[in-house]
């Protein structure tokens, strides 16, 4: 008898992740990988797998916002549209660049132009409509100083002033910084960092922005032609025992957010000193005049703010980080004191002890899975320590699928425990741990 095997679902962390997005609207988290999958999650139950037709990596993702699509960048310099309003996501456009390696990607909210920043230091820009390049092209050559006599290396940010949307923010990797005029196609002011950058972003005003660095540095400039920047803070700076400064891991990326009940959110990935070995990776959170180190188990992918509003130019009102992890991913209160974390109704520790050895049980007992829940949820405690609110990824509709009958899914880990999951709804559960003497 023929037959064929289809996937009908995916369970667990994403492999080898590379990057993540959020639409503030719909409340829908996308993760990418390096071998080219998606991932989307919302509500609990909310889990959606799709892939490109290259396994090329996920470089970066941006939601066209409540719109239900999302373009990716992948590392074959190419980028791709996805609709997600039919059950099924579909890539409906893609544009693969032929000479120039993509490094960064902006779409401004409600826009239909897509910046595309370049290895080569160019911009180019994409009608999204048509997904087709407009020819508009902001060459490096033109974005530097006449008396500049080095190349500026790669893009490594672009974003629009807050306070005026034709005017863009071109970052380089080697520490230049313009402000592009648009509609005059020229540099209005240029800034030069003395150290390279990692990540660039803007206060809401669109008056200031802040720059991470290489060198653990946190620079704020003044959209002014300044040669020197207001300040310069290195948040985890040390003085060693012979009285000199401890250098300082590169902060790969810094957010400024704000809220009308408080001061603002400087929120970042690194900038640890070097003195320790093996110090964890981190998230830190510096507001209301203190700095809060958030040590994470694994090291850090990419993060992204969640805010309630979706406007770059007004307050953001953030409520969350997702922290992105290479084995795991975090969501953090910023609204609790103390910052901790939402407890992720998600099967993502499947790997928690490897997976040894996996038994699929379909048509089970009707009374079996009420009871193992029973059993369960006697022999837990009560995990402490977490959020009290709400899981914040609240976007998507989702039923229990209807099911003549129940699955159980058994897996055996390394430290010989043996988990039951319920399957029968579509997402996984976990029924109850049996553990074992490891042998």
């Amino acid at each position: 008898m023929l037959f064929t095997l289809l996937q009908t679902f995916r369970h667990g962390f994403p492999y080898q992740p590379t990057a993540i997005a959020f639409d503030p609207i719909q409340k829908l988290l996308a993760i990418g990988t390096k071998t080219g999958s998606l991932r989307l999650l919302g509500r609990p139950g909310v889990d959606a797998h799709v892939r490109h037709e290259t396994d090329a990596a996920v470089i970066q993702m941006q939601f066209l916002t409540n719109e239900g699509a999302l373009i990716t960048a992948t590392a074959d310099d190419s980028l791709h549209l996805w609709n997600f309003r039919q059950k099924r996501p579909e890539i409906v456009h893609s544009l693969k660049f032929q000479r120039e390696r993509i490094t960064y990607i902006h779409l401004p909210l409600q826009s239909k132009w897509l910046y595309v920043g370049t290895e080569k230091g160019n911009i180019h820009v994409v009608n999204i409509e048509s997904f087709t390049l407009s020819g508009y092209i902001i060459n490096w050559n033109k974005a530097i100083d006449v008396c500049m006599k080095t190349h500026p290396g790669p893009i490594i940010h672009l974003s629009d002033n807050p306070l005026d949307p034709s005017k863009l923010l071109l970052a380089y990797e080697t520490g230049l910084v313009v402000h592009w005029d648009l509609k005059l196609k020229r540099a209005e002011f240029r800034w030069q960092c003395s150290e390279p950058i990692k990540s660039v972003c803007w206060h809401y005003e669109g008056k200031q922005f802040l720059c991470s660095h290489t060198d653990g540095t946190i620079s704020t400039w003044a959209v002014r032609p300044l040669a020197k920047p207001v300040s310069v803070n290195q948040p985890h700076i040390k003085t060693n025992k012979d009285g000199k400064l401890e250098q300082c891991k590169p902060i790969q990326k810094v957010e400024w957010k704000h809220s009308r009940s408080g001061e603002g959110f400087v929120i970042f990935s690194g900038g640890l000193t070097y003195d320790k070995a093996g110090r964890s990776p981190s998230i830190s959170v510096m507001h209301n005049k203190t700095t809060t180190v958030l040590e994470m188990e694994h090291n850090v992918v990419d993060f992204v703010t969640l805010c309630e509003s979706p406007y770059i130019c007004e307050m953001q009102e953030p409520y969350a980080i997702v922290v992105l992890l290479h084995n795991d991913l975090v969501v953090i209160d910023l609204l609790t004191p103390g910052f901790p974390c939402f407890e992720n109704p998600y099967p993502m520790d499947i790997h928690e002890s490897p997976v040894t050895c996996c038994v699929y049980l379909a048509d089970c007992p009707s009374d079996l899975i009420p009871a193992f829940y029973s059993v369960g949820a006697r022999g837990a405690s009560k995990r402490t320590g977490f959020s009290e609110k709400e899981w914040p990824l609240s976007g998507g509709e989702w039923s229990p699928t209807s099911c003549s009958y129940y699955e159980v899914i058994l897996t055996g880990h390394a430290d010989g425990s043996v988990k039951f999951w319920d399957a029968s709804a579509g997402n996984l559960q976990v029924l109850y741990k049996l553990k074992t003497p490891w042998l």
